[in-house]
């Protein structure tokens, strides 16, 4: 369809003219597919073919893809959408089919269990947390100096470092992360079966359960303490399954999505000497490496797939009429390099001062855990940065293990690097 074409105008190509979604990155390679781009031009809301359930619209504009995360008009996928476009097996995942869903409460009571918990996720808590932050990637180089080169900048360093963020955070042991990492694995994966699925999360309430009762009886100071002390005033407040759901969001996305962040960030800036030059001018300026940390954000890709969002009503995008019933694809991969956003887009620029990235989302369901996740980044690259500045790739980029083609996250699987 063109800009000015409506749904309803628009004539349907036949299926197998239809784009397949979502677009493959070049094999060992972090670059966004062209795709993006003569989409931006051409046709910003494009009708795409899903991997499972038909066809989705694709915004691929940054003002598209900013307005559908907040238009009332655009909401959370339901259970009761049925069968919808989707680029999972089986129900979209966070849609409430199986379990209940921060994603498929009303948006007021979402907002209350939010701001049950919102202290701890504030700029000023994620700068306390900092220090522990250091300390823990401090030793996790201590280790790595003491295996001696080579190292996996995956398995040795990334993600260690959000796991022991999250795991004090929920006041959970640490030692149980080898749990956390399969059903991670498994909720990111996009061809697991539904009962396969639903498995995963019993295992993961009976898992959480008994420390919710522990909490009971010793409340801590930490999130799920929160949540727990929340549940005792009653249901209206939050229920227990809510705490369940809140408490799996956060072992399950809150330290995959960093170290799969940092390790595809290193992957590309390894490659790029002049870059990791910038970064270390940037260590004792903690405003610079603010800037430097919003532009990797920007261009680095976590997944190869947008977020689904289903319409209400009639909504007006890039002059296309969009009906209710419509599933949309937010993709802030494409959104990140508009041009008519930002200047140069594909180019990294770590001084960029206008930098409205898209990558935690916009609106209620932003990111909760997004300053978190920033100060992470910052103290992963300030820290390996400090302790050896001249840390280069131990194999050549064709030749770093790669994640398998199931997986919603993309990159390396293991990143060897070794360092002077």
């Amino acid at each position: 369809m063109t800009n000015e074409q409506t749904t309803n105008d628009a004539q349907p190509a036949p299926q197998e003219e239809l784009p397949h979604y979502p677009f493959p990155f070049a094999d060992h390679s972090l670059e966004c597919p062209a795709e993006y781009e003569r989409l931006r031009q051409e046709c910003p809301v494009a009708r795409v073919q899903m991997p499972y359930g038909g066809n989705a619209l694709l915004l691929t504009r940054h003002a598209d893809v900013a307005k559908a995360y907040t238009d009332p008009q655009i909401g959370m996928v339901q259970a009761s959408d049925g069968d919808i476009p989707r680029r999972e097996a089986g129900a979209v995942v966070g849609s409430g089919t199986d379990q209940a869903s921060l994603f498929s409460v009303s948006n007021a009571r979402h907002n209350q269990i939010r701001r049950l918990v919102t202290q701890a996720f504030t700029v000023k808590s994620a700068n306390d947390l900092a220090p522990r932050v250091v300390e823990v990637t401090n030793e996790l180089v201590d280790a790595m100096e003491r295996s001696g080169p080579p190292a996996d900048l995956f398995e040795d360093y990334a993600i260690q470092t959000p796991m022991t963020v999250i795991c004090e955070m929920l006041g959970i042991p640490q030692e149980h992360e080898h749990q956390f990492r399969q059903w991670a694995r498994e909720m990111f994966k996009t061809t697991t079966p539904p009962k396969e699925r639903q498995a995963q999360m019993r295992q993961m309430v009976a898992y959480l359960l008994p420390l919710i009762e522990q909490e009971r009886k010793q409340p801590g100071d930490n999130v799920l303490g929160l949540l727990v002390k929340a549940l005792e005033k009653g249901e209206e407040v939050i229920t227990q399954e809510e705490v369940l759901t809140f408490a799996r969001a956060m072992i399950v996305a809150g330290f995959e999505t960093v170290s799969t962040t940092f390790t595809n960030s290193a992957f590309i800036l390894l490659q790029r000497p002049d870059l990791l030059a910038q970064l270390q001018e940037r260590l004792d300026d903690p405003e610079r490496m603010a800037m430097a940390v919003e532009e990797i954000l920007r261009i680095t890709p976590l997944g190869n797939g947008g977020r689904p969002r289903i319409a209400r009503g009639d909504v007006l995008l890039s002059s296309t009429t969009v009906h209710p019933g419509e599933v949309l694809m937010l993709d802030f991969n494409s959104a990140n390099r508009d041009e008519a956003v930002f200047s140069q887009p594909n180019d990294v620029n770590f001084d960029r001062e206008v930098n409205p990235m898209i990558t935690f989302a916009r609106g209620i369901h932003s990111c909760l855990g997004q300053q978190v996740a920033r100060m992470e980044l910052r103290v992963l690259w300030t820290t390996l940065l400090t302790r050896f500045p001249k840390v280069r790739l131990a194999v050549p980029p064709q030749e770093v293990p790669w994640r398998s083609e199931d997986s919603a996250t993309i990159g390396p699987a293991h990143l060897p690097v070794i360092w002077e």
